[in-house]
């Protein structure tokens, strides 16, 4: 072969080598982009996936937000009616409440007005010096009055009227009330009945002496003796305007007492009010009273008839305690088998800071201790200024307290002083007030 023709061969061989290498180049290529392809197809289909996961994701999350808003407002919609069905019940309770509520101050103004009413009458007969009439109306109208004031809770008293400084005499199986003047009379009188109520008897006091002023009594107590009643009062010396202790008698409990002295039973400078007899364990009887200027508590044998003074006068008390105030006065005697015990009040009759104490004594002669830094029995609810008290025995080894007091807010003079009774426990020795 020529070298031209061989180079020519050699040409094509190299040139046919080429096409080959040129071939597997070309599909080693071809592959290699075909893998970059088929990786970025996959990674788009992977980031297609992903996104297609997170929306999937989202719209599950929205799903349950969904949800949960819808039963979020299910949940609302039965709160809701729960609470507006709480709040119609409570309408309701509120509308009945308003409702009873205006029921009750109707009847209230009811039983007010029967109160008044009757009160206007009684005093339109007192007026008149209708002594029947006068006790009529009070007797009338003594239940609504009592209604009246048990409407505004607490204590209810047992009078519906003013009955100032009470005493009880319990004669037989009968109990009697006595009170300071006021539209009752010189002297009123309540009488209890089987029920347990009291009603006005009148006037206790029949006849007044000729040396006193007339109209001007206060703080009785009664005497029960052989024959008959002795009624001890305080009232005005028409002379000279002192306070003085008198007396009058009765064959019956209720009166009418007449007082037929020629002069005071007790009086003095230092002038007497508030008195009470008390009979001691040996069966003497004692009359024990306030002494004025300074105040303090004496006491001094009767004689067995109990119409004169006997004996030497006794001081058994003299305030010295803060809460008295400088004034002790209106005693009254418990008798018990540990001694005696002195009760009486301290401070200023018309105001709240009124009370009641008491001290331990010998006898009814003394001597006593000293009062105590507190009073037995202070204003507390709607009771204020309780004072005036007295002691009388309830059943055989049972005694109670009668007083008078205030009700809030109707405190002080002219406001009335209302008739309270309560129960003197003594198991512990030391008088309790109880009721």
């Amino acid at each position: 072969m020529t070298p031209r023709r061989w180079h020519r061969v050699a040409l094509a061989v190299a040139v046919g080598a080429l096409a080959i290498v040129a071939w597997h180049l070309n599909g080693a290529w071809d592959a290699r982009r075909a893998a970059i392809d088929a990786r970025n197809r996959a990674r788009s289909e992977l980031a297609d996936l992903r996104e297609t996961f997170a929306t999937q994701q989202n719209r599950l999350h929205e799903a349950r937000l969904d949800a949960t808003r819808a039963q979020a407002e299910r949940d609302g919609g039965v709160v809701s009616v729960q609470l507006r069905n709480e709040q119609l019940t409570a309408t309701k309770a509120g509308r009945d409440d308003a409702t009873n509520t205006r029921n009750a101050k109707a009847a209230e103004v009811v039983v007010v007005r029967q109160c008044i009413g009757g009160a206007n009458a009684a005093l339109d007969a007192l007026q008149r010096h209708d002594s029947a009439a006068t006790v009529s109306a009070l007797q009338f109208v003594d239940g609504p009055c009592r209604a009246a004031q048990a409407s505004q809770g607490g204590t209810t008293p047992r009078y519906g009227f003013d009955f100032p400084d009470p005493f009880v005499l319990v004669a037989g199986t009968d109990q009697w009330a006595f009170a300071t003047n006021a539209s009752g009379g010189n002297i009123q009188v309540l009488h209890r009945q089987a029920d347990g109520s009291w009603t006005t008897a009148g006037d206790a006091l029949g006849q007044f002496p000729a040396w006193a002023t007339a109209g001007k009594t206060w703080a009785p107590s009664v005497l029960q003796r052989l024959g008959g009643f002795v009624l001890f009062y305080t009232v005005r010396e028409a002379a000279t305007g002192r306070q003085c202790v008198s007396r009058a008698t009765s064959t019956a409990p209720g009166g009418p007492y007449v007082d037929t002295s020629a002069g005071p039973l007790a009086c003095g400078d230092r002038e007497a009010l508030d008195p009470e007899p008390v009979v001691g364990a040996d069966g003497t009887p004692v009359l024990m009273w306030k002494r004025e200027r300074p105040a303090a508590i004496v006491a001094q044998p009767l004689t067995p008839d109990g119409l004169a003074l006997a004996g030497t006068e006794r001081e058994l008390l003299r305030a010295n305690q803060r809460w008295e105030d400088s004034n002790v006065e209106a005693p009254s005697m418990l008798v018990s088998g540990n001694g005696s015990w002195l009760f009486f009040s301290g401070g200023f009759w018309s105001g709240s800071k009124y009370a009641t104490g008491v001290v331990h004594c010998a006898g009814p002669l003394g001597p006593c201790d000293r009062a105590g830094p507190a009073p037995l029995l202070a204003s507390h609810d709607r009771i204020a200024g309780p004072g005036g008290a007295s002691v009388f025995q309830q059943s055989p080894g049972t005694f109670g307290l009668a007083y008078h007091a205030y009700v809030s807010p109707n405190v002080g003079y002219p406001a009335s002083r209302l008739f309270f009774v309560g129960s003197i426990d003594l198991r512990t020795g030391r008088p309790v007030i109880v009721g």
